[in-house]
C-alpha cells in the first residue's frame, strides 16, 4: 500500500495580495502540463511559475473572475469568465476567446475530454465541443442535455464517462449514449462533482448540501427509474422486455431498465396479485394470479386461461413451471395440474389425500419424477400423474413447509430450502440436514456455477462453495446485505430471473433490484489504512518517517487511533492484532472501531496490523504493519515479575474469597427468601383459579428449559437470569387475584365484559409487582405474556423483538401447558393438534427463535408431549373414578339416614302406645 505522506513535515508557503495576487479571492486554479499554475482570482488571471519559489510569470487582465479552469496534456488552458466569455491559452497567453450570440445563453463551465477535446456547457441545456489543437476555439458539434438546466459543470471519470452537474439534477454520458441520473429529491443547484479513489461520486449543491452515490454491485431498477414502490415476486424476460410480478398487478421495463412501459397486459392484470411467471419454449408467457387462475398469453395476442371453472387446481394459481415433454406443470390453492396444447390432461386434487395445503415449489428431477414442495405437508413425490409417496420431517425434513427445491449442479442430489433451514435429499432417497450454514430463514438458492451457489434469505444473500455446503461442515460464506448495498428486504418465496449476461434480478418488498454476479466482489480490495495518531501516556506522538512507534522505558498506556479511509456504502470488517502480545485477531465492524488501548505492555518488539477481512471474518483482504518497540526496565525481568504476580495473585485470591463469601451468604439468604415468597404467591393463584392446578409451576419448568436451549444468558448471568425467569414465570399470573371468580371460574365463553375482565390480570399483575424487587424482570412476564409476535396481542400490541424477552419465552411456555392441561370445561387437547397449533403461530404469535427451541426440546425428548398426554388421560381416569366414589358415597349415607329416621319413627310409635303423648 502506498505511504501516506507527512504533511506536516512539508514548508509552508503563502502567495496572496501582498505578493502580487489581484484578489486575495481565489476561485479556481490548474497546473497547466508546461509547469505553470494559472489561479482565477475574483480580479484578473494570474499566472505563477516556481523559480526557487513562487514568482508572478503573467497577469491576464481579461480574464475577470475565472469561475471554471481546465488544462489539457499539451500546455492548453481553458477558462470561463463570470461573464460567460470562453478563454483558451497556451504558454501564459490567451490565444482565443468566444461568447455564445444567444444573450439568453452564455458559457458556464468547461473540462477536456481524455483526448483533449474542450467541453463548455452553458446556462441552459447545451454542451458545446472545440478542436484547440490550433490554439483557436473551432466548434467541432453540440449536445442538448434533455431534462437538465443551467449546467454548472462537467467532470470526466476514469473510464471516460462525463457527468453533468446541473441546476435540477445530474446526467451522463457514456458509451451507450445520453442518460439522466435519478437523484431523487437531490435536484437543485449541483454545481460540483468529486471522484474519489474507490469510485463513488460526490455532488454539491450550494442549497441541498451533499450527496455521495456509492459503487455497489446492486442495481435499484425501480429507483432509478422513478417507479412507484411496490412488492415483486416474479420476473422473466419476454418480447424485448422484463415483466415484473407484482401483488397489485404488471410492471414491464425495456430491456436497458431505464424506462417502464404500459401495454395490454399491464392494463388487463393491473390490480392482480402475480406470484409467479415462467415463459415456455413456444415464447408463451405464463402468468400465476390470485383471482383469476393461471393465464398463458402468446406472442401473436391469443389468451387461455385456466381455473377453476375449466376443471383446473382453482382461481389461486402459485406456481408454474416447464417440463421436459413440453407440458406445463401448474400449482394453486386446492391441487395440480398438467396442461399441455391448451388442455388441462390431469389435476392431481387436494381432497384425494395426501397433499392438504397450497404447493409453493415443483422440480423435476432427471428420472422424470417430480418434487412438490408444499406448505405444511413437506415434499410431494409424483410420478405418472400421481402421487406416489410423502417425504416429511419423519423422513429427516427440518420442517413441512418447503419453501424451495433445487438440483445439485454436480449430482442428482437436491437442496431443500425450508421454512427453518436447509437440508439436502442424496441421491438414495435420504435427507439430512445442512445444519452448518449460518442462517436459518433462507428462501431460495440460484446456482451460478457447479461450485458457487447464492443462498437468498431475510439477512441479504450468502455466497458459498457448493462442496462445502454439501459436505455439512464449517464453511467460508460472503454476505451480500445492506452494508453492499442491497437496500431492501428480499420477497419471501419469489422467483428470480438470470438474464445470461451476469445480470441476477431479486424480487424485493420495494421493487426489483439487479445484482452483477461476476462483480459483486470486485471492488473491495480498496481501502487505505492508518494511524490517525499515537498517544502514549495522554500525550501525542508524532509517527517516524520510518513507521517505529517508539515508546519509552515508564510508559504505562499506549493508545493507538486506527483509521480505515473508505466512502463505499460497504462496511468491512475490521481486524488488529498486536503480534507478540495478542493471541488472535479482534474482528469488529468498520463503525465499532475506536481507539486501541495497550496497558503495561511488556518491553520487546511487537507488530501492530491492520487488516479488512471478508464478510466471514476469514480471509485477509488488505493488511498494514505499524512496528512498535518498547524499551525494558528493571522489575520486567522474568525473576521479579514471577515473584510479584505470585505475591499479588495470593493477596487477590484471599481478598476475592472474603468477599465472595459474603456476597454469597447474602446472596443465599435472599435467594431463599424470594423463592419462599414466589411459591407462596403462585400456590394462592392456582388455589383461585381451580382451572390451573400447579399451572404457573409447570410454566416456569418450560421457561427454564427454553432458555436454557436458547443460550440466552451469558455463563456469568446465566444462574441468576435463570432464577429470575423461574420467578416471573410463576407470578405471571398474579394478576388473576383481582379478577371475580364468577368470570375466572366460569363454564363456558366469556361474554365481552367478562373477557376484558380476563385481559386486565396482565396490567393488574404488573401493577402488583412493579415494586417487587426480589426477582428481577418480574414485571416483564406478568404484563406481556399475552403479546404476540406479530403485534396483535395485548396489553400494548407490542411486535418482535419490542415485546422483552421474558414475555416472549414465558408465552410459548404458557400456551403450551394451557393446552395440556385439562380444565373445568374441557380435557387437554390431543398432542398433534397442540403440536400443530404451536406450529401455526410461529412469527405470528410466538418469537421463530423461542418457538424453535420449544421444538428442539420436544426432539430431544426433554418436554415429551406424549407422555404429558398420558399423565392427563391418567387425570381424567381418576377424576372420573374420583366421582363414582363420591357417588357411591352419598347414596350410602342417603341409605343410612333414611334407616337412622325410620328407626326413630318406630320408637315414637313404640312410646304412643304405652301412653305417652305423641
Amino acid at each position: 500500500m502506498k505511504e501516506i505522506p507527512d504533511y506536516d513535515d512539508y514548508v509552508q508557503c503563502i502567495y496572496s495580495s501582498n505578493s502580487g495576487l489581484p484578489s486575495d479571492s481565489v476561485r479556481c486554479i490548474v497546473r497547466a502540463s508546461d509547469g505553470y499554475y494559472y489561479v482565477g482570482t475574483t480580479d484578473s488571471m494570474q499566472i505563477i511559475m516556481m523559480n526557487n519559489g513562487l514568482k508572478t510569470a503573467d497577469t491576464l487582465e481579461e480574464v475577470y473572475y475565472a469561475d471554471s479552469i481546465t488544462a489539457d496534456r499539451d500546455g492548453h488552458v481553458a477558462a470561463v469568465a463570470s461573464d460567460g466569455q470562453l478563454f483558451l491559452m497556451n504558454k501564459g497567453k490567451v490565444t482565443s476567446s468566444l461568447s455564445l450570440p444567444d444573450e439568453q445563453e452564455q458559457f458556464n463551465c468547461c473540462t477536456f475530454s481524455p483526448d483533449g477535446i474542450l467541453m463548455a456547457g452553458s446556462s441552459t441545456d447545451n454542451i458545446y465541443s472545440f478542436d484547440v489543437s490550433k490554439d483557436e476555439l473551432r466548434q467541432t458539434g453540440s449536445l442538448t442535455c434533455e431534462g437538465v438546466a443551467g449546467i454548472n459543470s462537467l467532470n470526466y471519470i476514469n473510464d471516460g464517462t462525463l457527468f453533468i452537474s446541473a441546476d435540477n439534477g445530474v446526467a451522463y454520458m457514456d458509451i451507450n449514449g445520453y442518460h439522466l441520473l435519478n437523484t431523487n429529491d437531490f435536484n437543485n443547484s449541483i454545481d460540483r462533482m468529486l471522484y474519489d479513489y474507490q469510485g463513488n461520486l460526490w455532488f454539491t449543491s450550494s442549497r441541498l448540501g451533499l450527496l455521495r452515490l456509492a459503487k455497489s454491485p446492486f442495481k435499484d431498477v425501480y429507483g432509478a427509474i422513478g417507479m412507484k414502490r411496490q412488492v415483486v415476486n416474479a420476473v422473466v424476460s419476454w418480447q424485448g422486455c422484463y415483466y415484473i410480478g407484482t401483488d397489485n398487478g404488471l410492471d414491464v421495463v425495456d430491456k436497458a431498465c431505464r424506462r417502464q412501459i404500459n401495454n395490454d397486459l399491464t392494463e388487463k392484470l393491473s390490480g392482480s396479485r402475480i406470484r409467479c411467471m415462467f415463459v415456455d419454449k413456444d415464447n408463451h408467457l405464463w402468468v400465476c394470479t390470485y383471482g383469476n387462475g393461471l393465464m398463458e398469453y402468446s406472442p401473436d395476442g391469443d389468451v387461455h386461461a385456466y381455473n377453476a371453472e375449466n376443471g383446473s387446481f382453482g382461481n389461486r394459481a402459485r406456481i408454474v413451471t416447464g417440463l421436459k415433454d413440453g407440458t406445463i406443470l401448474a400449482a394453486g390453492d386446492s391441487g395440480i395440474s398438467y396442461i399441455k396444447d391448451h388442455k388441462i390432461i390431469n389435476t392431481i386434487r387436494n381432497e384425494e389425500g395426501h397433499i392438504n395445503s397450497m404447493i409453493l415449489t415443483l422440480t423435476e428431477r432427471d428420472d422424470g419424477t417430480i418434487l412438490a414442495g408444499t406448505d405444511g405437508d413437506g415434499i410431494a413425490v409424483l410420478k405418472d400423474g400421481k402421487v406416489s409417496g410423502m417425504l416429511t420431517r419423519k423422513d429427516g425434513l427440518s420442517s413441512d413447509v418447503i419453501l424451495r427445491t433445487v438440483k445439485d449442479p454436480k449430482s442428482d442430489g437436491v437442496f431443500i430450502v425450508t421454512s427453518n433451514s436447509l437440508c439436502y435429499l442424496e441421491s438414495d432417497g435420504s435427507i439430512r440436514l445442512l445444519e452448518k450454514f449460518p442462517y436459518f430463514n433462507n428462501y431460495d438458492i440460484w446456482v451460478k456455477d457447479k461450485d458457487t451457489l447464492f443462498v437468498m434469505s431475510s439477512a441479504g444473500i450468502y455466497v458459498v462453495e457448493r462442496d462445502e455446503l454439501v459436505a455439512g461442515g464449517e464453511m467460508a460464506w460472503e454476505l451480500l446485505d445492506a452494508r453492499r448495498g442491497l437496500g431492501t428486504s428480499l420477497t419471501a418465496n419469489s422467483w428470480n430471473y438470470y438474464n445470461g449476461k451476469g445480470e441476477l434480478f431479486l424480487p424485493c418488498d420495494t421493487g426489483v433490484y439487479i445484482i452483477d454476479v461476476d462483480k459483486y466482489n470486485s471492488d473491495v480490495h480498496s481501502y487505505r489504512m492508518q494511524l490517525a495518531s499515537v498517544r502514549i501516556d495522554g500525550v501525542d506522538q508524532p509517527l517516524s518517517r520510518t513507521g517505529v512507534i517508539t515508546v519509552n522505558r515508564g510508559s504505562d498506556r499506549i493508545e493507538l487511533s486506527p483509521e480505515i479511509l473508505n466512502y463505499t456504502i460497504q462496511e468491512p470488517n475490521v481486524g488488529y492484532y498486536l503480534q507478540g502480545y495478542d493471541t488472535q485477531w479482534t474482528i469488529i465492524p468498520q463503525n465499532s472501531l475506536n481507539n486501541i488501548i495497550y496497558v503495561n505492555l511488556p518491553a520487546g518488539s511487537y507488530t501492530f496490523r491492520l487488516a479488512i477481512f471478508d464478510s466471514a471474518g476469514e480471509k485477509v483482504l488488505e493488511e498494514k504493519e505499524f512496528v512498535l518497540e518498547k524499551e525494558g526496565e528493571l522489575y520486567e525481568q522474568p525473576v521479579f515479575l514471577f515473584y510479584m504476580l505470585m505475591l499479588l495473585s495470593l493477596i487477590l485470591i484471599w481478598f476475592t474469597w472474603l468477599i465472595v463469601q459474603r456476597q454469597l451468604n447474602e446472596q443465599q439468604t435472599k435467594l431463599n427468601m424470594a423463592n419462599e415468597t414466589v411459591k407462596a404467591i403462585a400456590n394462592a393463584v392456582d388455589a383461585k383459579d381451580v382451572r390451573t392446578h400447579e399451572h404457573s409451576q409447570r410454566v416456569a419448568e418450560y421457561s427454564v428449559l427454553i432458555a436454557e436451549e436458547m443460550k440466552s444468558f451469558k455463563w456469568w448471568q446465566k444462574s441468576r437470569l435463570l432464577s429470575n425467569l423461574r420467578g416471573a414465570a410463576q407470578l405471571h399470573d398474579i394478576g388473576k387475584i383481582g379478577v371475580p371468580d364468577n368470570v375466572l371460574n366460569k363454564v363456558g365463553r366469556l361474554n365481552d365484559t367478562e373477557y376484558a375482565q380476563m385481559k386486565s390480570h396482565v396490567d393488574r399483575g404488573a401493577d402488583i409487582l412493579k415494586d417487587f424487587t426480589l426477582v428481577e424482570h418480574v414485571e416483564d412476564g406478568t404484563r406481556y405474556h399475552h403479546e404476540r409476535y406479530d403485534g396483535k396481542g395485548y396489553p400494548k400490541g407490542l411486535k418482535g423483538k419490542e415485546i422483552p424477552l421474558f414475555g416472549r419465552i414465558i408465552s410459548v411456555a404458557d400456551a403450551f401447558d394451557a393446552m395440556t392441561s385439562n380444565r373445568v370445561y374441557r380435557n387437554h387437547m390431543d398432542t398433534d393438534y397442540v403440536m400443530n397449533e404451536m406450529k401455526r403461530g410461529r412469527g405470528t404469535q410466538f418469537d421463530p427463535d423461542v418457538l424453535d427451541a420449544f421444538f428442539r426440546l420436544v426432539d430431544k425428548g426433554i418436554i415429551n408431549p406424549d407422555e404429558i398426554y398420558s399423565r392427563k388421560q391418567a387425570e381424567i381416569q381418576l377424576a372420573d373414578k374420583e366421582a363414582q366414589d363420591e357417588l357411591a358415597r352419598r347414596v350410602e349415607e342417603d341409605r343410612k339416614i333414611q334407616a337412622a329416621g325410620m328407626q326413630n319413627e318406630g320408637n315414637d310409635l313404640s312410646k304412643d302406645k304405652e301412653g305417652e303423648p305423641v
